[in-house]
Parts: C-alpha cells; sequence; structure tokens
C-alpha cells in the first residue's frame, strides 16, 4: 500500500501538491469558522450531580442569562453622561431577546459610593435558543459599549464562551507567528539546508489546517471545547516535525546508495512510511477512547489530536 502511495505521489507531484494547496485553502478558510462554536463549558459533563443540580435551578429561575455593563472614569452624574446612558437603556430594552434592563439612576447599589462608575445589568429572556441569544448578547453589548465615557466594559458569563473563542483565535495566531520561525532556525542549524528545514513546517501546517477542518465539521453535530484549538495547534507542529524528521533522514540515507531520486523516495516511503503510518495509527486509535466520555472537554480533545495526527501522517507519506 505504502509503495502504491509512494509511486503515485512521484507520478503526479505537481497534481498531489495541488491537492494540498487546495486542502489549506478549505482548512483556513472554511476550519477557521469553528472559532466562533468554541464552548468554554468545561466541567459540564451531563449526569452529573452538578448538571442535575444546574438543571434544577434553570428550571425553578425561568429567567435567561444576564450579562453586565461596567461605565466608569469619570462622574456619572454628568448631564451628558447620564444622556448616554438613558439612551443606551432604552434602546437595549428594545433589543429582541431582552426581558429587563434597569435605570441605573433610579435603582439603589447601581451607583459607585465615589460617583465615578456605575452599572447597566441586562437580563435576557429564558429559553432563547444558542443563535438567538448570541444575535441578543452581541446587540446588547455593542449598545452599551457605544455610551461616550473613557471606561466602559461588558462582560457576564454568556460572553466568556464567545470572549474566550475570539482569544484562542489570535493565541493559535501569536503561538505560530513565534515557534514556526524558531522551529525553522532549529531545522535550518539540522538540516543546513532551506528546503529540507521547510518540508517540516508544509507538514505542521497542512495539519493544523486539516485538524480546524475535522472541528468544525465534528462541531455541526457535537460541541468544542475553546482548548481543543491550543492542544491541536501544539501537537501539530509537533507530530509534523517527528513525521518529517523520520522520512527526511532515511531520504537522506537511501540518497547515499542510490542516484535515482524516484527510487530513493520510493524506498523511504516503504520503510521510515511504515513507522509514521504504525505511530499515527496508534495514537490515533488510542484518542479515540477519549470519545466515550461524556465531557465536551476530553472529548474534543480526543476529537482534534486524532484528527490532527491523520493529517500529519498523511502529509508526511505524501
Amino acid at each position: 500500500m505504502l509503495t502504491a502511495l509512494a509511486r503515485t505521489a512521484t507520478r503526479r507531484p505537481l497534481t498531489v501538491m495541488l491537492l494540498w494547496g487546495l486542502f489549506l485553502l478549505l482548512g483556513f478558510g472554511l476550519g477557521t469558522g469553528v472559532f466562533a462554536r468554541l464552548s468554554d463549558n468545561v466541567p459540564e459533563v451531563p449526569g452529573t450531580e452538578s448538571e442535575s443540580a444546574a438543571r434544577y435551578l434553570d428550571e425553578m429561575d425561568p429567567a435567561g442569562s444576564s450579562i453586565t455593563g461596567v461605565v466608569a472614569g469619570t462622574p456619572v452624574a454628568d448631564a451628558g453622561l447620564r444622556a448616554e446612558v438613558e439612551r443606551a437603556v432604552a434602546d437595549v430594552r428594545k433589543v429582541a431577546g431582552v426581558a429587563a434592563v434597569p435605570d441605573p439612576y433610579a435603582t439603589p447599589g447601581m451607583i459607585a459610593e465615589d460617583g465615578r462608575a456605575l452599572i447597566v445589568p441586562v437580563t435576557l429572556e429564558g429559553g432563547l435558543d444558542d443563535d438567538a441569544e448570541e444575535r441578543t448578547l452581541d446587540a446588547a453589548a455593542d449598545l452599551i459599549r457605544e455610551i461616550d465615557a473613557p471606561d466602559v466594559h461588558v462582560s457576564g458569563g454568556p460572553l466568556l464562551g464567545l470572549q474566550m473563542g475570539e482569544r484562542a483565535a489570535q493565541d493559535v495566531k501569536n503561538a505560530e507567528l513565534i515557534s514556526l520561525p524558531v522551529v525553522l532556525a532549529l531545522l535550518l542549524v539540522v538540516f543546513g539546508g532551506l528546503r529540507s528545514a521547510l518540508l517540516p513546517l508544509v507538514v505542521a501546517v497542512s495539519g493544523i489546517a486539516g485538524a480546524f477542518l475535522a472541528l468544525f465539521l465534528f462541531s455541526e453535530v457535537t460541541d468544542i471545547s475553546v482548548y481543543a484549538i491550543q492542544v491541536t495547534t501544539m501537537l501539530g507542529l509537533g507530530l509534523a516535525v517527528d513525521y518529517a524528521l523520520l522520512m527526511l533522514v532515511r531520504f537522506r540515507e537511501e540518497r547515499r546508495t542510490t542516484e535515482d531520486v524516484v527510487e530513493a523516495v520510493h524506498r523511504t516511503v516503504a520503510a521510515a512510511g511504515r513507522t509514521v503510518l504504525f505511530s499515527g495509527l496508534t495514537v490515533a486509535v488510542s484518542l479515540t477512547g477519549l470519545l466515550v466520555f461524556p465531557s465536551v472537554f476530553l472529548r474534543s480533545m480526543g476529537l482534534a489530536v486524532a484528527a490532527v495526527v491523520v493529517i500529519d501522517m498523511l502529509a508526511a507519506l505524501t
């Protein structure tokens, strides 16, 4: 099987590279949409006593989720600021899905003792589906942020997942910008050539793009934990370098015994490729055991890492 794969790849190298290029575009184009679907409900495990208690409390208190805006940095008694706040409160009350927004100037306890800060709590209607709740949250938060004051912040439990998803996307970008040049420099020292050094990084980027695409597809049927993204990028880079090193070192050994580059590739895939295939499948199959757990966190880890291992393996073999 591996020999046939190697022959196909060497017979049509441009086709193989084009397919991987399209896969990269699809992974980073469509797959990054998973960041908007990430869940921060790590401790939530269906069937546990804590989950049953939370569900019971939700039934006893049918009110929806809530967020809180904080306006600070200037005396809140200022007529201009008061007009801004009252306008924002009136606009938020008109948003579909908002149940209540008390007037901070007429409600005791919502203005700081020093008169330089106030809060604007927003309670949503109960029973909203995820999409409706997200639209309501975004609209209400944006209206509060429009208040003209030195410090305006909006936060709360429902916004946490969205903010963590945005943070995860930024962290992935920063991690790649920092780690990839460092890894490239080390590989240049090890291999002494730019093409050899770049190949592990190409495999790594392919694995990360494939994992994003896989997680996006998985998010259609199950929740994906925000922490799965960091694990995916970390292991995607590490495994790609490992697998590519195995292939490249063996290829250089084969080149010492034959002048035929294509034959050296076939021998490499048949020998080192078998190691990569066995390693990748072993890790992927082992991690699928996490899918039996009802925890979103563990299930996401299994899906993310199994996906990136398989994509890294296929990229290294081709």
